[in-house]
């Protein structure tokens, strides 16, 4: 009895502890990110990078910049809301997200500028665990 109970506890910890260890490593993530800009109007091509800060619930913070433009989001599994700067302007994003793979999604972003030049955003993301 003592044997079985031994093993039962064992098991449970094991299979416990491994899927601590997989949230672990997915907490903190580079991003890298294909945008196109501005797909309502001449398309514009770039290149993004960041980190993704996993909260737990489907929720995450995170950075994203291209150089120029930074931006600080927040979202959740089915959309985010950005605050940034494009280099001479703040900008405001709110968009949707839709994730093909586990680490591999789209999101669609409407960008709200001071200077009333709003635009659509299309980017590819790419998340590495």
């Amino acid at each position: 009895m003592k044997k079985i109970m031994l093993i039962i506890v064992l098991l449970f910890t094991s299979v416990f502890s491994q899927d601590k260890q997989k949230k672990k490593q997915k907490d903190i993530s580079p991003v890298i990110s294909i945008r196109y800009d501005q797909i309502d109007d001449e398309v514009v091509v770039t290149d993004a990078i960041g980190l993704k800060f996993g909260l737990g619930n489907d929720r995450f913070t995170g950075y994203d910049t291209d150089g120029t433009d930074h931006r600080l989001y927040v979202g959740w599994k089915f959309g985010k809301i950005g605050f940034g700067h494009d280099g001479t302007n703040p900008e405001y994003t709110i968009g949707a997200n839709y994730y093909i793979l586990d680490n591999i999604g789209l999101d669609l972003d409407f960008i709200m500028g001071d200077n009333n030049e709003n635009n659509i955003r299309l980017s590819l993301n790419i998340n590495f665990p």
